[in-house]
C-alpha cells in the first residue's frame, strides 16, 4: 500500500481558523517489507505538491493538486511528459466495514504529543494505526477527499469523522493478527515561504492523454 498516506500525513505548530493554514514542505518516509520511498509536500493555500522519489533519493514522478479546481496532474520529470488524472464516479462509500477508535493512547512523535487513532477492516485483514496531533493542516481533509476520486490510497483515513486540522505523523499498518505490513513516518516539517512556480507545469513539458 505505497501511498499509505501518500497514505498519507503531522504537526508543529497550533492554529484555531482555517485562515491560519499551512504553508510550507513536509518529508515523509514510506517503509515496507520491500522497499523505502521518499515524499515531500510542497503546501500553500489549495495547492499542494507532491515529490516521490525512490530509494536512491531520484524523483520519480510529481502530482500537482489544484484542490479549489479539482484538479490533479501527473508529472514525469525524466521524460518531461504529463498528464490530467480524471476523476472517477463518486462510488459508494462503505463505511460498515471499517471499524473507527478515537483512543486515548498518546506518544511523542517528533517532539509532538500524539493521539492514537485506529482503523481496522476485517474483510481487508488491515488496521492502521494512526498517531494525529491538531495543527494548521487543513489542506489535509480536503486532499483526501480529492485523491479518492483518482485512488483509494486513503479510505482509511478517510473513514475517520471529524478530522479538520488533523494530520498523521506517523502511520502503522498491520494485519489482524498484528504482523506489520508497512509505515509512513515524518521526517521534516518547514514552515516557509513556497514560491508559485512550484504549482506550475514546465513549458517544456508535453501533454499525453490518460
Amino acid at each position: 500500500m505505497l501511498n499509505l498516506f501518500i497514505s498519507l500525513l503531522i504537526l508543529l505548530f497550533s492554529a484555531n481558523t482555517k485562515t491560519e493554514s499551512f504553508e510550507g514542505s513536509i518529508e515523509f518516509v514510506y517503509e515496507s517489507h520491500y522497499d523505502t520511498s521518499y515524499f515531500t509536500y510542497y503546501v500553500k493555500n489549495n495547492q499542494v505538491r507532491i515529490d516521490q522519489f525512490d530509494n536512491k533519493h531520484l524523483l520519480v514522478q510529481s502530482l500537482l493538486i489544484h484542490m479549489g479546481h479539482e484538479e490533479i496532474y501527473v508529472l514525469s520529470p525524466n521524460k518531461k511528459l504529463y498528464t490530467k488524472l480524471e476523476k472517477k464516479q463518486s462510488a459508494h462509500q462503505d463505511y460498515e466495514n471499517f471499524m473507527v477508535q478515537k483512543t486515548e493512547n498518546h506518544r511523542t512523535v517528533n517532539g509532538i504529543d500524539c493521539y492514537q487513532w485506529r482503523v481496522k477492516n476485517i474483510e481487508r485483514n488491515t488496521e492502521i494505526a494512526y498517531w494525529v496531533s491538531q495543527s494548521d493542516f487543513y489542506f489535509f481533509e480536503d486532499l483526501i477527499k480529492l485523491i479518492n476520486h483518482t485512488d483509494r490510497t486513503y479510505d482509511f483515513f478517510e473513514k475517520i469523522p471529524e478530522t479538520q486540522g488533523f494530520f498523521p505523523l506517523l502511520a502503522v499498518e498491520r494485519t489482524l493478527l498484528r504482523k506489520e505490513k508497512s509505515r509512513i513516518y515524518v521526517a521534516n516539517i518547514t514552515k516557509k515561504t513556497i514560491s508559485d512556480s512550484m504549482f506550475t507545469i514546465p513549458a517544456d513539458y508535453e501533454l499525453i492523454n490518460p
